[in-house]
């Protein structure tokens, strides 16, 4: 029975007096307690388990990283027999194991009942520590534009001169990484190589969510005139100059300032020939049947007047 009584005291001292190391295991599951967190070389530990298999022999032994028996000092590993209770007490001589720290004292089944390995932390001071991981950064996401396009979209009045308008729409992708900020979009607009605007774009919606699309929408005006040909510039960068990754074509083609002389040119053509046939003579009307036309007289006709000839006595 001191088997028993020995493992019900450790424990209770290591739930009741501060600074003892908490037990290491899953839930419902075994456990092990440490009769103290920090040893050095040469020391010896109580080591106590509970929630074991009735009859697990089990091997108790410090191990360092690498989680398999070549990390562990196999040579002082002690055994250990679950009661019939499930616990154990074993008394462990500190060493330094094959691999370097941060070191755990490690039970697991060999025979008998069999049991999931559990492993308690130990600090031993002295000896080989890995460094330290560092802590993990969080990586941004990169709004990439996947695709885009302008599309003429002019009011009638552009087709007499009136400015126009190009409804731009810009694509981007987050391929990667954590979520992506605002890219920094401004729109360019040029003329014959000359830059004529510039137009900052709004982001919209937050942070772009990593595999996630999203397109913005944006109407561009375009100064009318004559026949112009402009081109678009997508620039992307935290500055407003940007770096350009694309650009579109964009045109005003005030066709109604063609098509309007014309129209003018052939109503006018209308206008005159109806005035020129408004002025001609109208010809006689035809006689009608049964009805004899009269005998046109002769031009320069004078009147005669027979003359009467009196003829007097021979």
């Amino acid at each position: 029975m001191r088997g028993p009584a020995v493992a019900a005291v450790v424990v209770l001292l290591a739930v009741l007096c501060p600074g003892s190391p908490a037990a290491h295991a899953t839930a419902d599951g075994p456990t092990l307690t440490l009769s103290q967190d920090t040893a050095k070389l040469g020391d010896h530990i109580g080591v106590t388990g509970s929630g074991f298999p009735i009859g697990a022999q089990l091997q108790v032994e410090i191990c360092g990283t690498g989680g398999s028996s070549n990390s562990c000092a196999i040579a002082a590993a002690v055994d250990a027999t679950a009661d019939v209770h499930g616990g154990f007490h074993q008394s462990l001589p500190v060493v330094e194991p094959p691999t370097p720290c941060p070191c755990t004292v490690h039970a697991a089944s060999y025979a008998g009942t069999a049991a999931g390995p559990v492993d308690t932390p130990i600090s031993i001071p002295g000896l080989r520590y890995l460094p330290p991981a560092a802590p993990a950064v969080a990586v941004a996401g990169t709004a990439q534009l996947t695709d885009a396009t302008a599309v003429p979209d002019s009011p009638f009045l552009t087709q007499l001169g009136a400015d126009g308008s190009a409804r731009v729409t810009l694509t981007f992708a987050d391929l990667g990484g954590g979520p992506a900020p605002d890219p920094g979009v401004t729109l360019t607009l040029s003329r014959g190589g000359a830059q004529v605007g510039r137009y900052p774009v709004v982001w919209t919606g937050g942070a772009l969510a990593p595999g996630g699309r999203r397109s913005l929408v944006y109407e561009l005006s375009l100064p009318g005139g004559w026949f112009r040909d402009y081109e678009i510039g997508v620039a992307l960068g935290p500055t407003a100059e940007g770096v350009t990754v694309r650009t579109l074509s964009a045109a005003v083609r005030p066709w109604g300032e063609v098509l309007a002389p014309l129209v003018l040119f052939c109503g006018l053509g209308c206008l005159f020939g109806a005035r020129r046939r408004g002025t001609a003579v109208p010809e006689p009307f035809p006689a009608s049947p049964g009805i004899p036309s009269p005998a046109p007289e002769p031009e320069n006709a004078t009147a005669e007047t027979p003359e009467t000839v009196e003829n007097g006595p021979s």
